[in-house]
């Protein structure tokens, strides 16, 4: 009776370490099972990219069949003046933008890692204008930015002359404006988060060491959050590039805020011009590529993964 006593719960134990090897080979088992939505998915997503590449060396306009050109909507892009000015309208959006996001949502960041009480309201206020729509916010900036809309309102009652705010010389700007301020708060709990990942003992052994708060943002906290820098950069590049809501709800005359995505909208759904659309979609994906492999290329001399 004492040996079988004490022989059973062995047995038991034994029966429990060896149970978590069985889950994990039944897991192994079905694991390929379970990827196959998740392939066709994929397998889906890529031909209609496939599909799409290839349709710009054709001539389509919806209705008649597909014709066969090879490489002349390229070489019409090429020699296309509206398609220069939106690429620097694009290029104008990028440089405006993603700057003054990441100053900005660092120096928000840096307030709310100092905010004790109601933290949670302010967060929440800054990521309200993210979850908002594009089109809802551009109507409330149109009319900000309208002749008669608050802005002037309340230049006027300053003694100010109004502003054309969405003149050729100011439509790029203005809507750059709406884009930071619709944008920053994400970047800006991007850079809490980082913040609040930064060992506190490090900021305690510079202040022993004398170092001022300038030092200690300076050599610390720049360089601990690089990673999030990147990733900011990144994201923002590419989200920047394809600006398109703003600008057309927004827009300004004479092509002045004229985007890539805006002109593919454009000559795909006004002109019917799928062929041509497609081939202005491929420069797109193109120029996006070359800007990330360049910054992926980069960030090995400044990125600092080390805390």
């Amino acid at each position: 009776m004492v040996s079988d006593t004490v022989i059973a719960p062995h047995r038991d134990s034994a029966a429990v370490q060896h149970h978590p090897r069985r889950v994990t080979a039944g897991a192994g088992r079905w694991l390929p099972v379970l990827l196959i939505p998740i392939c066709i998915g994929l397998g889906l997503v890529y031909f209609a990219a496939v599909q799409g590449l290839a349709l710009g060396f054709t001539d389509w306009d919806l209705i008649s069949p597909a014709e066969w050109v090879g490489l002349r909507n390229y070489g019409e892009i090429l020699r296309d003046p509206r398609f220069w000015i939106s690429l620097r309208n694009t290029v104008g959006i990028v440089l405006l933008t993603v700057p003054a996001k990441v100053v900005i949502g660092l120096v928000l960041a840096m307030a709310l890692n100092r905010v004790r009480r109601f933290g949670s309201f302010f967060r929440l206020a800054l990521f309200f204008p993210v979850s908002c729509s594009v089109v809802a916010v551009a109507f409330i900036w149109m009319y900000l930015y309208d002749t008669d809309g608050v802005l002037n309102q309340a230049l006027s009652a300053a003694g100010l002359e109004p502003v054309k705010w969405m003149g050729p010389d100011r439509a790029l700007v203005s809507i750059s404006v709406m884009i930071v301020w619709g944008g920053v708060g994400y970047v800006s709990l991007l850079f809490l988060a980082g913040l609040q990942a930064v060992p506190q003992e490090y900021y305690d052994a510079a202040t022993v060491d004398g170092a001022s708060p300038w030092q200690q943002f300076r050599h610390l906290t720049v360089p601990l959050l690089t990673p999030t820098t990147f990733f900011v950069l990144v994201t923002g590049l590419i989200a920047a590039f394809q600006t398109f809501g703003e600008v057309y709800v927004l827009s300004g005359p004479l092509d002045s805020t004229l985007t890539i995505m805006a002109y593919i909208y454009e000559r795909a759904f006004t002109g019917f011009e799928m062929g041509y659309a497609a081939a202005l979609s491929a420069f797109l994906i193109i120029i996006i590529l070359v800007v990330t492999v360049a910054q992926l290329q980069i960030q090995k001399r400044w990125v600092n993964y080390d805390i």
